[in-house]
């Protein structure tokens, strides 16, 4: 069995990726390797300023300009619309989209930096009325604000987690935390199953094996009803306040 990195015998102890690349143990001890954040590759790049570190497939495919995002959110949305999400009078064309810093990310929420936070929507919600007791919503804005350098298949599946927010806020939808961001994370899901590749594959294992209480079960909470009812059926549910 010969090193990924060094292509030489390897004797003893040895590290696998998500791949099924095989390296010495030194190299990662050494840190002249290290793993893409994106994928789980092995890599050589050296670390973001952030921490994190990408591959050049990944590296290759970053979602950056104007153009790309403006595209991304024309694929994502026509996706979750195909499924049977209605986002009504909101012109999600319109709604603004900043690529921003692990550390932006962090004040944007008012958390401590991690870069596990890729996405985050931000919506105001406006009111009319004479009096408290009369106050009407009008109207939403919403703003999306996406972590750097995510590669395209991160970026689709974060922006599409991103816009099941803006669908419940648009529509005034309370559901529990866990509910609200597992179904989120079904928007992730459907972009990775459409995609159809290996690395969707490795995205949809890490949605169904995390050990997040929130994240992870409240994936695993709303992919059930999924299997046994399918999309329809969920928004039907969400709606009535039944999911």
């Amino acid at each position: 069995m010969k090193c990924h990195f060094c292509h030489k015998e390897i004797n003893g102890k040895y590290y696998i990726d998500q791949w099924g690349h095989n390296i010495c143990a030194s190299h990662m001890d050494k840190k002249e390797v290290t793993m893409c954040t994106s994928c789980g590759a092995f890599t050589e790049n050296s670390p973001l300023h952030d921490g994190r570190c990408l591959c050049n497939n990944c590296k290759s495919s970053v979602i950056s300009t104007h153009s790309e995002i403006s595209a991304s959110l024309t694929y994502v949305k026509n996706l979750l619309v195909s499924v049977g999400f209605d986002f009504g009078t909101c012109n999600i064309d319109n709604i603004p989209i900043e690529i921003v810093s692990a550390r932006r990310m962090a004040e944007i929420q008012n958390t401590s930096i991690s870069t596990n936070n890729k996405g985050v929507t931000r919506t105001e919600t406006q009111m009319r009325g004479t009096f408290k007791s009369d106050m009407k919503v009008v109207g939403h804005t919403h703003n999306i604000y996406m972590l750097s350098d995510q590669s395209r298949l991160e970026f689709l599946g974060t922006l599409a987690h991103e816009l099941l927010h803006v669908w419940q806020n648009e529509h005034d939808i309370k559901l529990s935390p866990m509910k609200c961001e597992g179904l989120c994370n079904m928007g992730s899901y459907l972009i990775y199953l459409t995609e159809n590749s290996p690395i969707a594959q490795h995205y949809i294992k890490n949605l169904k094996e995390s050990p997040d209480s929130i994240y992870g079960d409240g994936f695993r909470y709303v992919f059930a009803k999924y299997e046994t009812s399918g999309w329809r059926e969920i928004i039907n549910r969400v709606n009535n306040n039944a999911l």
